[in-house]
C-alpha cells in the first residue's frame, strides 16, 4: 500500500482557540479529501509499510516564553563579582559559566528565548568597529575580556535551541556624570574605537543625571542603525530589541535639545510633535535595514505599559498613568503597531490586577485589542521582580508569596487572543527565596511542557525540510529517535518532536517532547519511558527561522 502526504498548511490553528467545533469541521474536510483520492493497489510480497508521513500535524503549544538579561549595572550577567578576577582567562571561565547557569534555568522552565543585553550603554557585549568593550565585562571601558560574548551567548542557546534577541539601550551613553565616568568615557584603549563621546561630542546632552545622544540629531539616529546593522551581519542573532529609553528626562535633569529642534524642527508647530517624529523616524530606519539584511530577525520593542490614558486620548487605555510612552517618552507606540514596523512589542505591565491607576487586564487587554488586524505580535513583560514584596498599593504581589498574582497574569496572557507570550523581568529575579513558590507553580500550572515560537502572522509556508533515514531503537526504559538531516539549502533551524495518538481522522492528541537545533548530519533524542503502545506514536516536523512547521513524519514502530 501507497501512503500519500495530504497537504496540511491549511489546518493551522492556535492550541488556545482551538475548539471542538474546529475539530469537527476539519475533520469532515480532510475525510472528503481522503473519499475523493482513488485507492492505490497494494504491491505484492512483503508486509506493507508502516505510514510515513501524518495526514494532520500535531496542535503544538505556541507562546514565547523569555526572560530579559541586563547587563547594565551587571545587574543579571556578568555578575559584578566576575569582575574582581584578574586573570581575563579565569574571569571569561567564570562569566561563560554564569551565562551556562542562566541557559540552564530557561532550559528548566521552558523559556525558549533570552532578551539579553548586549548594548547597555555607548559600549558592546561584543566585538565591534563602532562602540568600545562594555565595562560590564572587566571592569574598564574598552578592555578586550578575551573572548567574544555574544559569540558564545548565540553558540551555547542555539545548542539549546534558545532564541537569543540582542537587547540594546540605544540613546543612553553613561548612567552617571561623575568624573571617573567622564575620564573613562574620554580614554580610547589601543586598536579599539573611541566612544561616541569622543568621536561625536557635537551629539552628547544631559537628561536625567545622565550622558545621552540627542534623538533629534540625524547622524545620531543613523549611527545607531548602524550599529545593529553591524550585529546582524556579524552574528547569528534571532531579533533586535530596544527598551523604553528614547526621550528619557526628569524634572530636575530634562533634555536641552532647544537648538536641536530650531536646527531640524522646522515643519513641526510642537516640540512634542517633532520628538515623536524623531522616534519614529529611528523605529522605521531600522525595520527597513533589517527587513533588508536579515528578513528572519525579528524587530521588538519593550515600551513603558501604557500608550496613553483615556482621559488625554479617547484611544487610550482606562488608565491614570503618570508616565505614557505618547507624552513622555515621545514614543507613538500605537503607531508603530498600526503600520507594522515592529515584529512584535512587549508592553511592560508591570502592576497588578488590584493597581487602580493601571490594572493588570486593563493595560493587558488594551494591547491585546490594538494588535489586532495588524501584523505585530504581542507579547506581554511581567514583573516578576516584585513577586512576594510588599506593596501598599499593591497587596496582591505579597498575598501568598505573590503565586496567585502571578499565574492569574500568565493565564490571562494565555487566554486573551491577541497575546501570544510573556516576557519575565528580570533573569535572576526568578533565584529569589520569596519566589521559588512562584516559580515551581509556573512550571506545573502554566508551562508544564516546552512550546514553539509562534510564526509571524500572514506567514507564508514553511520552507523547512523534513529528515530522512528515521529509526526507532528500543532499550531497557527509553526509546532512542533518529533522523537524518535532508537540508541542503539550511532552510530548517530546528526540529520539533511529538508524542501523539494516531487518532485520524481527528486531530491527534499530541504532547510537544522537545526540540533540537538543526547542526546538520545526525539527530538523535531519547525519551525516558516505556515502549509506546496501541496508537501512541512518535513524531517529527522540521522547522524554519520563522518558525513554521513542515509537515510531520511517523517514526517506525
Amino acid at each position: 500500500m501507497r501512503y500519500t502526504l495530504i497537504t496540511t498548511g491549511l489546518f493551522s490553528f492556535s492550541w488556545q482557540i482551538m475548539n471542538i467545533k474546529q475539530v469537527v469541521i476539519i475533520a469532515v474536510i480532510v475525510t472528503s479529501v481522503i473519499a475523493c483520492k482513488p485507492k492505490q493497489p497494494e504491491p505484492s510480497g512483503a508486509a506493507p509499510p508502516l505510514p510515513a508521513v501524518t495526514t494532520v500535524n500535531p496542535v503544538a503549544p505556541r507562546e514565547f516564553r523569555a526572560s530579559w538579561v541586563a547587563a547594565v549595572l551587571n545587574l543579571d550577567w556578568p555578575s559584578a563579582d566576575s569582575l574582581e578576577i584578574k586573570d581575563h582567562q579565569q574571569r571569561a571561565v567564570v562569566q561563560q559559566r554564569e551565562f551556562i547557569r542562566i541557559l540552564d534555568e530557561a532550559q528548566q522552565h521552558r523559556l525558549n528565548a533570552l532578551i539579553v543585553q548586549v548594548k547597555p550603554n555607548a559600549d558592546a557585549l561584543y566585538r565591534s568597529t563602532l562602540l568600545p568593550w562594555s565595562p560590564q565585562l572587566t571592569g574598564v571601558q574598552g578592555k578586550d575580556p578575551g573572548y567574544d560574548p555574544l559569540q558564545f551567548i548565540i553558540e551555547e542557546a542555539h545548542k539549546r535551541n534558545i532564541d537569543i534577541h540582542a537587547w540594546i539601550n540605544p540613546y543612553r551613553v553613561s548612567m552617571d556624570l561623575l568624573p571617573a565616568t567622564l575620564a573613562a568615557l574620554s580614554a580610547t584603549a589601543p586598536g579599539g574605537p573611541p566612544s561616541v563621546y569622543v568621536s561625536h561630542p557635537q551629539w552628547i546632552r544631559t537628561a536625567n543625571h545622565r550622558l545621552v545622544l540627542d534623538p533629534g540629531i540625524p547622524e545620531a539616529r543613523q549611527w545607531i542603525v548602524r550599529i545593529v546593522s553591524e550585529i546582524i551581519s556579524h552574528y547569528d542573532v534571532d531579533g533586535i530589541h530596544l527598551d523604553d529609553y528614547f526621550y528619557y528626562e526628569s524634572p530636575t535633569s530634562p533634555l536641552d535639545d532647544d537648538s536641536t529642534y530650531r536646527q531640524y524642527g522646522g515643519e513641526f508647530s510642537n516640540k512634542a510633535d517633532w520628538r515623536r517624529n524623531n522616534t519614529y523616524l529611528l523605529m522605521k530606519m531600522l525595520a527597513n535595514d533589517i527587513r533588508a539584511r536579515r528578513p528572519e530577525v525579528r524587530f521588538g520593542v519593550s515600551p513603558a505599559g501604557v500608550w496613553r490614558n483615556k482621559s488625554a486620548d479617547p484611544h487610550g487605555s482606562d488608565t491614570q498613568a503618570g508616565i505614557p510612552n505618547y507624552d513622555k517618552a515621545y514614543a507613538d507606540t500605537r503607531r508603530w503597531v498600526k503600520e507594522g514596523l515592529v515584529d512584535y512589542i512587549v508592553p511592560q505591565v508591570y502592576w497588578s490586577f488590584d493597581q487602580r491607576a493601571a490594572a493588570y487586564d486593563a493595560v493587558a487587554g488594551w494591547w491585546a485589542q490594538t494588535v489586532r488586524g495588524t501584523p505585530v505580535q504581542l507579547y506581554i513583560g511581567n514583573a516578576l521582580y516584585k513577586v512576594g514584596e510588599a506593596s501598599p498599593a499593591e497587596p496582591a504581589w505579597r498575598a501568598g508569596n505573590g503565586v496567585s498574582e502571578l499565574m492569574n497574569q500568565l493565564r490571562f496572557n494565555q487566554h486573551t487572543p491577541g497575546i501570544s507570550g510573556t516576557v519575565l523581568f528580570r533573569h535572576t529575579s526568578l533565584r529569589e527565596a520569596q519566589i521559588q513558590p512562584a516559580m515551581a507553580a509556573l512550571s506545573t500550572e502554566r508551562w508544564p511542557t516546552p512550546a514553539l515560537i509562534p510564526p509571524m502572522p500572514g506567514s507564508s509556508r514553511s520552507t523547512a525540510q523534513p529528515p530522512v533515514a528515521l529509526t526507532l531503537t528500543q532499550a531497557p526504559g527509553e526509546t532512542l529517535l533518529g533522523w537524518q538531516t535532508a537540508d541542503t539549502a539550511q532552510e530548517t533551524a530546528y526540529y520539533a518532536l511529538y508524542q501523539v495518538n494516531q487518532s485520524w481522522p481527528l486531530m491527534p492528541e499530541s504532547r510537544l517532547l522537545g526540540t533540537q537545533r538543526n547542526q546538520g548530519g545526525r539527530g538523535a533524542w531519547t525519551v525516558h519511558t516505556a515502549p509506546l503502545t496501541g496508537t501512541a506514536r512518535y513524531i517529527i516536523t522540521a522547522v524554519d527561522r520563522h518558525h513554521r512547521e513542515s509537515s510531520a513524519l511517523f517514526f517506525p514502530k
